[in-house]
């Protein structure tokens, strides 16, 4: 017959296939980039994305340009990008395909909202620094910390919430640094928000307990419940304490702020001797700087009027604000401080402390060589700057908020290829920590001294460090060490959401070292190792690399490391495919995933594929097919979509005669359910021919499970069935009933949803049938069902010798 490629009609469609593939290309060339689009970077986040669609929304809106023809479809466009770009999941699918990545999203992007919905609702808190607004790939991270957090959970079509946000931006002014302030938009994070629980708007919620604010949405109320919450310390002061408090050993070479209200006796006059005059702390104000500048200053108050011996001593005429670098200096007078807004204060007051020591190149080189060969050396945190100058004043809190770290800071434009030498990338200003043993790693989240000292000290447990160039092939791929390296990018959301797990892995297992890989400062070597989307994580056992692409949680990455070392699930080449699963022996049961590396669900399904595997436990063999790498075997098993689900059953042997799974839930417990039907079974197998005769008119009991095999709680219920069957087995008969198979037999039952259990107690005269309804039940998990029927069917128990007369 001939080569059928070497046809005319052959050479004729593959020339038509090159053209369209050229013309899909030139289709992704000549549109235009997202980010250009919205005129954004492509580090940008949640918060940039809106403002930029915002701005571009309010002037290319359809409603201003009703004179342009075009004006739809231009905004169309902005639209569809600002969709995108919002969205983690899609965003990483744009970023790696481009919108070839898009093309299965069924999203219609030429509905939008009106122009007076983006000018009066849209973004409500973006432009209020004092607000963070959060999302879901910063939200835990977040307020999961040591911080306190109020967070408004709103949606910009409430009403409600509309009316609450003057009050919250006040709020969060006159909180600003005494807490966090923060705010979620529930329109745009809908997930998240039902996650949190949030039933109605506005929501606001405390964390890190999680607990509701049910008072009045006003702002004194708000400061004052806000302030209720700040643990701190305000040191009454007076002559019996003083010293005791101040001059202490532990005290005196910290600094102090100190508000003396009031006038020594005898020196009063009618403008001097108010306690809330000009000059004088009350307690809110007291409270909001103690917590700005918790660990950092202590601050004290003094009545004058009461301890009139020690303001005279200190000199002290009238009611004012001292700030003492140290508290062995409050005779020198120190500095007085004008009354001002707690927070303009406390910036003050920071300006006062000492700068942030820098180390020379040598130094810093010395501290990392000590930490290397271990012993007393402290860890060292240092906060690494473009130029001199761009430090920030919270640093100034760092060495007293870390006082058993060494904390310094350095200047690149000093030494650029030192800087290069610990792969910092052009992304500055960035904080590292060096640990005893060798190696840092990069704070990544916001540079306030609370986070960043949370950062130091969580890392001092874990195993992380940062990789690059050097590390590669020697030591992560050849030295025959365990490594699990997470290549990343620092813009992108997910990747900000799993560097935290990643840390904790790396403090929970101490048999595998943990790295990361910044690919925007390290491109060719993520394209070395085939990295074509972020976050993606390998582990490299014995220089064999696993990838994966889809963790949620630290002990998802750990459950990742385990099944790797000590695999249930095994992986089928040809050869094996062939000699493990199409020559099985008659006994055997396998259950096949075939899967393409780069498919979304497929990559949802592995970490269900392998606790599947794990809880099987040895009663089927369960295997997976990368149809990239094994091509030519999905073809000739006629593989054609991923993720495909196949059991190839007992009693038979070679790759025909298998069974799809064709559920839609792709969880564990569904697949334990599939399996069921393929596994030795204690439930019997109910049909229409038979449901009278063997279930109706029996004398004994029985239970039925009414299922269809495309609910996923029916399948996920089957081993809970299973364990019922087995347990009742001799008295009590188990049985099941296909109701997509049978739907006449289920109408007649007047099953209206699935699953459905009834008991049918069997009659009590031969030959007699009992009703079609039978007996509902409600409580269908084993350990409420089995005690029930025990019970309820003794005599049954008693006939068949389980239950013995002890008399």
């Amino acid at each position: 017959m001939g080569d059928p490629s070497s046809s005319p009609w052959m050479s004729r469609k593959s020339t038509f296939l090159i053209a369209l593939t050229l013309v899909a290309l030139i289709g992704i060339v000549q549109s235009e980039d997202f980010y250009e689009l919205l005129g954004i970077e492509r580090d940008a986040d949640a918060k940039d994305i809106r403002r930029a669609f915002k701005r571009l929304a309010l002037t290319m809106h359809p409603d201003k340009n009703q004179d342009d023809p075009k004006a739809h479809d231009k905004f169309v466009r902005i639209n569809r990008a600002y969709e995108v770009l919002k969205d983690d999941d899609l965003r990483k699918k744009y970023d790696r395909f481009g919108e070839e990545g898009l093309k299965e999203q069924n999203q219609r992007y030429n509905k939008y909202e009106s122009w007076q919905f983006y000018k009066t609702e849209f973004g409500l808190y973006d432009e209020d620094p004092e607000i963070v607004t959060l999302s879901k790939s910063d939200f835990e991270q977040s307020v999961f910390g040591e911080d306190i957090w109020i967070v408004n959970f709103y949606s910009p079509r409430c009403h409600h919430c509309h009316d609450l946000a003057p009050a919250w931006r006040e709020f969060a002014k006159e909180v600003e640094g005494v807490i966090r302030v923060g705010a979620v938009n529930c329109w745009d994070d809908r997930p998240l928000c039902t996650a949190q629980n949030v039933k109605r708007f506005p929501t606001l919620f405390v964390y890190p307990k999680h607990e509701e604010y049910t008072g009045t949405r006003s702002l004194e109320p708000l400061v004052k419940f806000a302030l209720n919450l700040v643990d701190v310390t305000i040191h009454p002061l007076w002559i019996g304490n003083f010293k005791k408090v101040l001059l202490a050993d532990e005290a005196k070479n910290h600094p102090w702020l100190i508000s003396y209200c009031g006038s020594p006796v005898g020196t009063e006059d009618e403008d001097t001797h108010d306690m809330a005059s000009v000059g004088c702390l009350d307690r809110d104000d007291q409270l909001k700087l103690a917590a700005i500048l918790n660990k950092v200053v202590s601050v004290g108050s003094v009545d004058c009027s009461a301890s009139s011996q020690l303001c005279t001593k200190l000199k002290i005429e009238e009611s004012t604000i001292r700030f003492y670098n140290k508290a062995k200096e409050v005779t020198k007078g120190g500095k007085e401080l004008e009354l001002e807004q707690p927070k303009q204060m406390a910036d003050e007051i920071l300006k006062q402390l000492p700068d942030l020591s820098s180390f020379t190149s040598a130094e810093l080189q010395e501290a990392r060589q000590a930490l290397e060969v271990g012993g007393e050396a402290p860890p060292v945190v240092t906060y690494f700057m473009k130029k001199a100058g761009d430090d920030d004043l919270e640093l100034k809190k760092l060495p007293h908020l870390l006082t058993d770290m060494k904390v310094r800071k350095f200047n690149c434009s000093t030494d650029q290829a030192l800087c290069d030498d610990l792969y910092l990338g052009t992304h500055l200003p960035k904080v590292a920590l060096f640990r005893k043993g060798g190696g840092h790693e990069f704070h990544h989240g916001r540079l306030f001294a609370q986070d960043i000292a949370a950062f130091a000290r969580h890392g001092l447990t874990s195993r992380l460090r940062v990789l690059g160039p050097k590390d590669f092939p020697d030591p992560v791929i050849n030295s025959g060490e365990l490594w699990f390296v997470d290549f990343f990018s620092p813009h992108c959301p997910p990747c900000k959401q799993l560097l935290p797990e990643v840390r904790k892995a790396a403090s929970r297992v101490p048999y595998v070292n943990f790295g990361t890989v910044d690919c925007t400062t390290h491109q060719a070597l993520c394209s070395q190792q085939n990295i074509r989307s972020y976050p993606t994580t390998v582990f490299f056992n014995d220089s064999k690399p696993h990838v994966s692409v889809g963790f949620s949680n630290s002990h998802a990455i750990q459950e990742f490391i385990e099944d790797t070392l000590n695999p249930k699930v095994i992986t089928l080449s040809q050869d094996l495919f062939d000699s493990l699963v199409k020559n099985r022996a008659k006994g055997d049961l396998w259950l096949v995933d075939f899967y393409a590396p780069w498919c979304g669900p497929c990559q949802a399904l592995m970490p269900e594929w392998r606790k599947f595997a794990k809880k099987l436990n040895g009663t089927a063999h369960v295997g997976s097919v990368d149809c990239v790498e094994h091509s030519s075997l999905c073809v000739q098993l006629g593989v054609n979509s991923y993720p495909t689900i196949r059991a190839y059953p007992m009693g038979r042997t070679g790759a025909g005669g298998f069974s799809a799974y064709q559920g839609w839930n792709r969880d564990v417990m569904a697949l334990m359910g599939w399996v069921q039907n393929f596994l030795p079974t204690s439930v019997e197998i109910i049909t229409q021919g038979n449901f009278r005769d063997l279930v109706l008119r029996s004398t004994d009991p029985w239970v039925v499970d009414f299922y269809a095999p495309w609910c996923g709680p029916c399948m996920a219920y089957m081993p809970s069935l299973e364990e019922v069957a087995k347990a009742l087995k001799g008295y009590v008969r188990v049985g099941k009933i296909n109701c997509q198979s049978y739907q006449s037999t289920c109408g007649q039952a007047s099953i209206q949803s699935y699953p459905s259990l009834r008991i049918y107690k069997g009659t009590e005269t031969k030959g007699y049938s009992q009703n079609w309804f039978g007996e509902q039940v409600y409580q269908k998990e084993p350990q409420y069902l089995i005690p029930y029927l025990k019970q309820k069917f003794t005599k049954n128990l008693e006939s068949t010798g389980q239950i013995k007369d002890e008399l």
